[in-house]
């Protein structure tokens, strides 16, 4: 009867190691997924803010539209599955289990369910010999199955696609133009302040001395760097704007 018994919480044991594996299996997945989810609004939305400037109010949408969709993303495609890992909160059964390798494992699902089917019914019997028996016989018949080679964790590969060019993408913009990154995710942050779109050209002043005697005429050279030209140009001083 000890034997018995013991090839069953064997059986039960490499159950339980399957579901582990089977969200761990969901954890990693869930990572990939959030990545490409996260690291792609990042980039839409902060382009998307560097070329049309929005005003504050589309500025707060973005910025508590990234918080929460992330958010929901690690919450749903992470945490839970970490959890589940750890058995803290509800799990896939023991039944439900044997389906899942039963598609990977055709010849043992039939026989995992009976196994299980018959350990309940041994609880409502007083004389459980002939059903221990039978626990026994199908369990050895199925002991050397490794049942989490059901899950091959080298497929997430395939989720690379997901996560690896939004990222590529951002480490190629942060390379060669970082403040198209930095410049607009400073302004969604700070969405209650308003911000102004820099002009296309740049003013440097080419004059060495920048003194005159009062009243005299004085030329200011200045030199201007863009991509655009302005129509006019002022200078103020003292409270008062001169062309």
């Amino acid at each position: 009867m000890e034997r018995n018994v013991s090839s069953y919480d064997l059986l039960i044991q490499k159950l339980d190691r399957f579901i582990r594996k089977y969200y761990l299996n969901q954890l990693i997945r869930g990572l990939l997924y959030s990545v490409g989810i996260i690291l792609g609004l990042f980039l839409i939305f902060s382009l998307l803010e560097h070329n049309f400037y929005f005003d504050k109010g589309i500025r707060k949408l973005l910025f508590y539209s990234f918080i929460f969709i992330s958010g929901g993303s690690l919450i749903y495609l992470v945490l839970l599955p970490l959890l589940k890992y750890f058995r803290l909160g509800s799990v896939i059964s023991h039944e439900q289990a044997s389906l899942i390798i039963g598609d990977h494992f055709g010849n043992v699902k039939d026989k995992l369910l009976n196994i299980l089917q018959l350990k309940r019914q041994s609880a409502s019997h007083s004389d459980t010999s002939l059903i221990e028996a039978s626990i026994n016989q199908k369990s050895d018949e199925i002991k050397l199955v490794a049942f989490p080679k059901a899950i091959d964790l080298r497929k997430n590969k395939q989720y690379l696609k997901y996560a690896l060019p939004p990222f590529l993408l951002l480490l190629m913009l942060i390379l060669m133009a970082p403040s198209l990154i930095t410049d607009s995710t400073h302004r969604i942050i700070n969405n209650d302040l308003e911000f102004e779109r820099a002009a296309p050209f740049h003013f440097n002043i080419v004059n060495n001395d920048l003194k005159v005697v009062q009243f005299d005429d004085y030329t200011l050279d200045v030199e201007i760097t863009g991509d655009a030209l302005p129509e006019e140009a002022f200078i103020r001083f003292d409270d008062f704007q001169y062309r």
